[in-house]
């Protein structure tokens, strides 16, 4: 439960608990290994909500079907029985609609657009689009998307109080406060890095029988995949 993760829970609760008449779309945008898809699987359980996942060969068709299948509707051929079938659904329970990946969808005005048919026919409706660092400067560039936009939200890089909180989480071993900074040091803060660098540190110190791992029983060794050479002495072991 990072800084993070706590801004986009609120964010989500302030959408669903909003009041009559005000907007209720989020966007969630950060660069990539920032923790947005964990969180957003977190969240969307959390919630109850709706979660798909945009792509390459993204329609308004298999966008569509994936929000139907998601809601536990009937396979159906066409556009239009999908989408009465998606509002009918949503206005019996509705549910947040989490899109991951949502810079697909920026590239298509006619799935954006039956995105916002579907909020648009649904009131108390929440949708929030998940994607890259330019995310927003995307959905600004439409204006009839940008206005419904209430809450916003940009992953940062984690601080050490984060990362001690991460660390603490995903190692069943204990690691040094020493092994933690550095660890935050050479990731920059990024989760991904910092994941794979703590999951190498917990199996050193499995391997070894250590009851925690500290910079100096770490040493040298490589933290992640694309650690920069020059901040190590030997390179990975």
């Amino acid at each position: 439960m990072t800084k993070n993760v706590r801004r986009f829970v609120g964010a989500v609760r302030e959408l669903s608990q909003r009041g009559p008449g005000l907007e209720g779309m989020g966007l969630l945008g950060g660069e990539p290994g920032e923790g947005k898809t964990t969180t957003l699987a977190y969240v969307s359980n959390l919630v109850n909500g709706v979660y798909v996942r945009a792509n390459a060969c993204w329609t308004v068709t298999a966008m569509l079907a994936e929000i139907s299948h998601e809601l536990g509707l009937p396979r159906q051929r066409f556009k239009h029985p999908m989408i009465n079938g998606i509002i009918g659904a949503m206005l019996m329970d509705p549910r947040p609609i989490f899109v991951d990946e949502a810079d697909y969808l920026l590239r298509s005005t006619d799935m954006l657009d039956t995105l916002r048919d579907i909020y648009d026919m649904v009131p108390g409706a929440c949708v929030i689009l998940v994607g890259m660092e330019e995310l927003a400067a995307k959905v600004r560039a439409n204006g009839r998307f940008a206005r419904r936009v209430t809450q916003w939200v940009e992953f940062s890089g984690l601080d050490v109080a984060d990362a001690v909180t991460l660390a603490s989480t995903v190692c069943e071993i204990p690691v040094g406060r020493d092994l933690v900074e550095h660890l935050h040091k050479e990731t920059r803060g990024n989760v991904g890095r910092m994941v794979v660098g703590l999951t190498r540190i917990e199996s050193l110190g499995r391997s070894q029988g250590l009851e925690a791992v500290d910079l100096a029983a770490w040493g040298d060794r490589q933290l992640f995949f694309d650690q920069q050479a020059g901040r190590r002495k030997n390179g990975g072991r």
